[in-house]
Order: C-alpha cells, then sequence, then structure tokens
C-alpha cells in the first residue's frame, strides 16, 4: 500500500473492535426518535401528569437540546399553568444550583487526515485557555496520508514541547490501529514518528521505550531516544 494514502482498515482480522461511541450514537439517536413521540403524545393528548413531562425534559437536560426544553417548558406552561422548569428546580436542585459546566472546545479530525486537516499547535495552545480546555476527537478517523502523518508527529511534538495537553477522544482507538501496522511491518517511519511523538505527549517514558524496542528489532537500527 503506498505511504501517501494509508488505509486504517478497522474490519480486517484482527482490527480492534468497533468504536463504541458508535453505539452510543446509535442509542441515543434512538432514544431521541422516542422522545419526540411522547413529546408529540404529551402535547396532543394535553397529558396533566408529571411523569412523562419530567421524563422528556431530564433527556433534553441530558443532552443539551436547550432549543427542546424551551420549547416544552411552554407546551406544559399552557397546558397546566404551571412551570416545568421551577418543578424541576423544586424536585433536583442540585442540578441548577451548582456550577455551570464548561465544555470544552471541540476539534473534530476529519475521517481522513491529511496535514491541512489537522489544527496547528499554537491554535490548541491559545485553546487551553478556555473553561473547558481543547478536545481532540480522533472517533471519525479511518485514514490518513503520509502528509498527514508528518503534521501529526509534529503536532505532537510541539504540544509536548510547550506542555500543552488537550483532551483526546479515540485516540488509543487510532494509535493502536497505527502500531498494528507498524509491527507488521506494512507500514512507514512516518508511522513510527507518530507513535514516538504520541508518547512523549502523554509522557509516557515507559511505553516510549517499548515501542523503541520494537522499531530496533524491525528494522536493525538504533531507535530515537526519549530525549
Amino acid at each position: 500500500m503506498s505511504a501517501d494514502n494509508l488505509l486504517l482498515d478497522f474490519t480486517s482480522p484482527g482490527a480492534i473492535p468497533p468504536d463504541p461511541a458508535e453505539v452510543v450514537r446509535r442509542v441515543v439517536d434512538e432514544t431521541q426518535t422516542t422522545m419526540r413521540a411522547l413529546e408529540s403524545l404529551l402535547e396532543n393528548e394535553r397529558i396533566e401528569d408529571m411523569t412523562g413531562w419530567r421524563l422528556l425534559a431530564m433527556f433534553y437536560l441530558a443532552t443539551d437540546r436547550l432549543n427542546d426544553l424551551a420549547k416544552i417548558e411552554k407546551q406544559y406552561k399552557s397546558i397546566t399553568g404551571v412551570s416545568l422548569s421551577a418543578d424541576l428546580k423544586q424536585k433536583y436542585p442540585q442540578w441548577f444550583n451548582g456550577e455551570a459546566v464548561s465544555h470544552p472546545v471541540v476539534f473534530e479530525i476529519p475521517k481522513k487526515i491529511t496535514a491541512a486537516a489537522l489544527p496547528d499547535s499554537i491554535i490548541i495552545q491559545r485553546g487551553q485557555c478556555s473553561p473547558g480546555g481543547i478536545l481532540l476527537d480522533f472517533s471519525q478517523v479511518q485514514e490518513i496520508d503520509n502528509d498527514g502523518l508528518k503534521k501529526l508527529a509534529q503536532l505532537f511534538s510541539s504540544l509536548a514541547q510547550e506542555n500543552a495537553r488537550p483532551k483526546l477522544r479515540q485516540a488509543d482507538r487510532f494509535i493502536t490501529c497505527l502500531q498494528n501496522k507498524a509491527e507488521t511491518g506494512t507500514g512507514t517511519r512516518a508511522i513510527w514518528d507518530v507513535l514516538f511523538a504520541y508518547e512523549r505527549f502523554r509522557d509516557d517514558r515507559e511505553a516510549f521505550e517499548e515501542k523503541a524496542i520494537k522499531f530496533a528489532v524491525l528494522y536493525g537500527i538504533s531507535p530515537p531516544s526519549w530525549e
């Protein structure tokens, strides 16, 4: 396979299991459909019983569907004359009296990683100042080209040097797939550069040295040092 177009095959024998995040998303989507049906039933039948409305409100609150939450607040008040949110605050004060949750700034890494698709390290470093920090989401990644590998290695190296530690989502899964290819000899030196840079970024010297030994055995040359 060309080094310029490295396919990360998640379906080949011995590949890592399917992304559990996909299962979660499917369950949430199915639940969303059920909640929509519940909302329609509650509104059309003008049901005053609080139970269904609370269930619906808690789902919308838990999934950050604030527009939907505001919508059913109006619907419930038009039917009962009572505020749904006021009832929730009374029943579950811990949800409303604590500190506001700070959500991270999310960079979604695309299905195919190219050099142009990756954010610059300076952008990530500046984003670290946001209350929720930075999240790099690798959950959609299935493919990476050679320039993407080089840029990713540079990105991890720069973040390690600047001691910037953004949160990562599903990065271990992606790195495992890269390592599998590297260890079978089907990868390139650029893959190893990403693996070494990733362990420096994580400040995991033991994992770095384990990879270095495998690299040395595979190619019969000295691996890069931790320093």
